[in-house]
């Protein structure tokens, strides 16, 4: 307990050196309660915290970067595709050609899934799995070498099969036919071709380097009940801070909304209550002269809230 301590007070009073230029008062109060008889009398007479190299966990910032990376892509994805981050989807596919990527996904596999709000996280051997591989010619490597010869070549490439494709891209040199050159063979890399990726059905994708990921953004009823009750409660909180309540106060509602939005409250109720501190939720008539009502978006819906603190 007591090296815990030591840790915890270490880590507070270098907060509070880092953040002194910004929030001088605060700082100083949170160093002020921490400091011992020997440490300097105020925040701002100390030295800048100096970076140990020796207390940098490499691993673990490997793991961090391959998580944020897999993250972004699938909110590029939710942004592309205007799949809201409130509403759960069913599943996200991951696809990497390195091996210790793959460790590491698999290992924050409930982190990946909790910060991109979908059910399950799977993981998929091939990318043919999620893509039809098409392949180009590319034009500014080949066209000096080829010159008159280059029409022909790109439609060769461009009849390359999906197993070819892909030893292109694991990086090896590929020799296929070619009428058009003197020795009838052509010599391919990564470099001489273009990998166009198309979408399979049901699937939206997006790729970066060795990492593919997929959404599966087909949204059940189930799933579509969800996101209203996530709406609903992002409201009341709103709600809530906006009345000045305390972050533990219990409060209770009364709502007007449409059938839809009263059927998704069935189903996630406890979550409702829980999330929102509300010892009762009432579905009643709030006419639109209910002075302590406010309409909040529900989905595509409008909901009319009132609370009350208990």
């Amino acid at each position: 307990k007591q090296e815990a301590y030591a840790t915890l007070r270490a880590a507070l009073i270098t907060l509070a050196k880092v953040s002194a230029p910004f929030v001088p008062f605060i700082s100083d109060e949170i160093y002020l309660n921490l400091r011992n008889d020997n440490d300097p009398e105020s925040v701002h007479l100390c030295d800048w915290p100096e970076a140990s190299q020796f207390l940098k966990d490499e691993v673990l910032g490997m793991k961090m970067d391959v998580a944020r990376r897999t993250v972004s892509l699938g909110r590029a994805l939710r942004n592309a595709h205007e799949l809201k981050i409130r509403q759960p989807l069913k599943s996200l596919y991951v696809v990497t050609r390195d091996k210790d990527e793959r460790a590491v996904l698999i290992e924050m596999a409930d982190l990946i899934a909790e910060e991109l709000n979908v059910k399950d996280v799977q993981f998929r051997e091939n990318e043919e799995e999620l893509v039809e591989y098409s392949v180009k010619a590319n034009f500014k490597v080949l066209g000096r070498k080829l010159g008159k010869d280059m029409k022909i070549a790109a439609a060769r490439i461009a009849s390359l099969r999906s197993g070819e494709i892909k030893s292109l891209m694991e990086g090896a040199t590929l020799s296929v036919d070619f009428e058009g050159s003197q020795n009838n063979v052509l010599e391919l890399t990564s470099d001489s071709v273009e990998v166009r990726r198309s979408e399979k059905a049901g699937l939206k994708v997006l790729n970066e380097g060795s990492l593919t990921v997929a959404l599966d953004p087909e949204i059940t009823p189930e799933l579509m009940a969800e996101g209203l009750v996530r709406d609903l409660v992002r409201g009341i909180q709103n709600l809530r801070k906006d009345s000045g309540l305390q972050v533990t106060d219990r409060i209770t509602v009364r709502a007007d909304g449409p059938e839809e939005v009263r059927n998704a409250t069935d189903s996630f109720n406890e979550y409702l209550t829980g999330e929102t501190l509300s010892e009762s939720f009432v579905w009643t008539d709030l006419p639109e002269s209910c002075n302590d009502s406010t309409v909040v978006s529900v989905g595509e819906f409008t909901v009319r809230i009132a609370i009350e603190k208990k």
